[in-house]
């Protein structure tokens, strides 16, 4: 009998000391903005765009690396084109825009909106219209500290947004688109893809009246700022003082930084789940208090320079809800401008 237990109590014991092979990484993968939206390009391409961020979820502690990544696009269920991404190219594109880091600013958007990620990449497409793109399908794989793989699936729709509010252009007279849409080169958050910078200009055009580098001699300095649209004000601020001169900044050093980055700022809800948002404005020229009803073209502040401005203009944009860094931004069109698709650079005369 002992000669039979004996063998047996080994085996137990060789198992019981067996390392249990390591698990492979616990992750997923989460899009942002959470529906990407393409849009026509300027000109005469016939081209769409789209871009957006695959940002890699995990436990707050948890290192991983990218190893590679796969992207198909696909149009009524065919695939009309594939990327693949390796190691040495993720590396260069990898960072961490939505976890707080010990150098993350105090005034930064990223401390209202967090992901507990361990990386993010953001991914550009520009292809022919006639293609007619409609999800893509991305797959990332990943290793952890003790080299362990694993991959997981994404699947994103892609869309065309259909604007439901008729916007007006917030301000009269001359002037000239400065950043624009992600897709042309401008902005570049989730929450500001889709804003436009505009700086007015004097009846010649001019980008300044006098040589002095101070806000009054930009021309758009204290244009009227008109309601786009009818609506109910959800954010009017007042008193973030303007930055003295362009390319001087003061916000940060407001109790609030993170909100006092919009600056002099009013957001209205036009219904359906869309809302204007126009920041930078001069302090004390909002007219404006939250909760009052507001017809379109009415005049809600003047053009100025608060908050993270680079110099007297409106940023303006359209969003999906009430709260900045949170709610995505929407491409939009303005329904009586004399340009029919505002792109960076482009000059523009609203009556």
């Amino acid at each position: 009998m002992n000669q039979v237990l004996l063998p047996l109590v080994l085996f137990a014991c060789l198992v019981a000391v067996e390392p249990s092979p390591a698990s492979p990484p616990d992750f997923h993968l989460q899009v942002v903005p959470a529906i990407v939206y393409k849009v026509d390009d300027p000109g005469n391409t016939r081209t769409s765009s789209f871009t957006f961020e695959i940002a890699v979820i995990c436990s707050a502690d948890c290192e991983l690396t990218p190893i590679s990544a796969n992207v198909e696009l696909s149009a009524s269920g065919f695939t009309v084109e594939r990327q693949q991404w390796t190691t040495e190219m993720l590396a260069k594109i990898k960072k961490v825009s939505h976890r707080i880091l010990p150098n993350t600013p105090v005034a930064s958007p990223v401390r209202v909106f967090t992901l507990p990620e361990a990386f993010d990449f953001r991914l550009y497409f520009r292809c022919p219209q006639a293609l007619a793109i409609d999800s893509a399908i991305v797959r990332v794989t990943v290793a952890d500290a003790k080299g362990q793989r694993a991959e997981q699936m994404l699947k994103i729709p892609i869309q065309y947004y259909q604007q439901k509010t008729k916007l007006i252009f917030p301000f009269h007279g001359p002037g000239v688109v400065g950043q624009d849409w992600i897709t042309n080169g401008g902005h570049g958050g989730y929450w500001n893809d889709f804003a436009l910078d505009l700086r007015g200009l004097d009846q010649n055009y001019a980008e300044q009246l006098n040589d002095a580098n101070e806000n009054a001699s930009a021309p758009g300095w204290g244009r009227e700022i008109l309601a786009p649209a009818a609506g109910t004000v959800t954010y009017s601020r007042n008193d973030i003082p303007d930055n003295p001169r362009p390319g001087e900044l003061t916000y940060t050093t407001q109790h609030d930084p993170t909100m006092a980055f919009l600056g002099n700022c009013v957001i209205i809800d036009h219904g359906n789940s869309e809302y204007s948002v126009m920041m930078h404005m001069q302090q004390g020229s909002v007219t404006v208090k939250v909760g009052e009803r507001v017809a379109a073209g009415k005049v809600i502040g003047k053009l100025g320079n608060s908050g993270d401005a680079f110099g007297p203009h409106l940023h303006y944009q359209l969003q999906s809800g009430p709260q900045v860094f949170r709610d995505q931004s929407l491409p939009f069109r303005f329904q009586n401008s004399d340009v029919p698709q505002l792109s960076r650079g482009t000059y523009f005369n609203e009556k």
